[in-house]
């Protein structure tokens, strides 16, 4: 089997079917493929779905009995897979239908990038918001970047939503850190796969285009608001990006001055919607950054 295709999913059924249409329309030339699905215990239909009510005859899909968030399905659809590379991407996005194709190409005349991923538009506008991003390791702050040179490759630290990785960097690098539970599961992951050898990039001519909203990413739901695991790795897994794999400097830089003005910052935005079970998220995140920052030991205060 060349190809993969896994997609995790948890109640948005529509968006799964949307999905899944743009890639049975997607053109694979050569290329022998299947859909690994991963259902993290959805209640509203999802979880009633055979692989057949798809439209998918090469496929399976997994039905988790309780939900485990985004890096263990993740992990779950990539131990049941059978190809050469692994194309993982988020239920809300439709592909372009030479996307494939050309993430393939590139990943066969290119070993030395064991993670590649498209280019990324807003779904309703086709308006571009990604060509690649960056990852402050004073700071914490991760930044989306449009690329203004004619170059067909932009070097990333990791990449959100889609992306292709030949399953012989897992094999070397091994799988998504589960205790990351989801934000910033990618970066960590490129992170790794930068230590043995590999790049990770996006291919300027592969596009998705992704169901999100144009606009104010200073919302609560933005912020986190939608799922309170979110909210809390918001700020966790930022400090433990920072430990892992920045420099002396980098690290004192960070957890002097930018640590705690991270959960300050988001606090005060979400205040006017009057989001305080978002505030304790963020600060239950913060102290559990902080414990990692000092000890080397992930806590999950959401465990609690």
């Amino acid at each position: 089997m060349d190809l993969s295709i896994i997609i995790t999913t948890r109640n948005r059924k529509s968006d799964l079917f949307r999905c899944i249409k743009s890639i049975g329309d997607a053109s694979f030339g050569q290329i022998k493929w299947e859909i690994i699905i991963v259902d993290d215990n959805s209640n509203d239909g999802t979880e009633a779905l055979v692989i057949g009510d798809l439209g998918i005859a090469n496929g399976k899909i997994i039905h988790n009995s309780l939900q485990q968030m985004t890096a263990k399905s993740r992990n779950g659809g990539i131990k049941n897979s059978s190809g050469k590379y692994l194309l993982l991407i988020d239920d809300d996005n439709v592909i372009d239908n030479k996307m494939i194709q050309a993430l393939f190409a590139f990943a066969e005349n290119n070993p030395d990038y064991g993670i590649v991923g498209p280019t990324m538009y807003y779904l309703k506008s086709e308006k571009k918001y990604l060509d690649f991003q960056k990852i402050n390791l004073f700071t914490g702050k991760t930044s989306g970047k449009i690329d203004q040179t004619e170059k067909e490759v932009c070097d990333s630290d990791g990449i959100p939503n889609a992306f292709l990785i030949k399953k012989e960097v897992f094999e070397k690098c091994g799988l998504f850190d589960e205790e990351l539970i989801q934000t910033f599961a990618e970066p960590d992951f490129a992170f790794r796969a930068k230590k043995n050898g590999y790049r990770c990039g996006i291919i300027k001519r592969a596009r998705i285009y992704h169901d999100v909203a144009l606009a104010d990413n200073q919302t609560a739901r933005a912020l986190g608001g939608e799922f309170h695991q979110k909210a809390y790795c918001l700020m966790r897994n930022r400090t433990v990006i920072v430990v892992r794999y920045g420099n002396l400097l980098q690290k004192t830089v960070y957890f002097l001055f930018f640590s705690w003005t991270w959960p300050s910052i988001y606090s005060l935005l979400v205040l006017r919607e009057k989001r305080f079970d978002l505030i304790k998220l963020y600060w239950d995140g913060f102290f559990d950054g902080v414990a990692y920052f000092f000890t080397g030991r992930l806590i999950n205060s959401l465990k609690k």
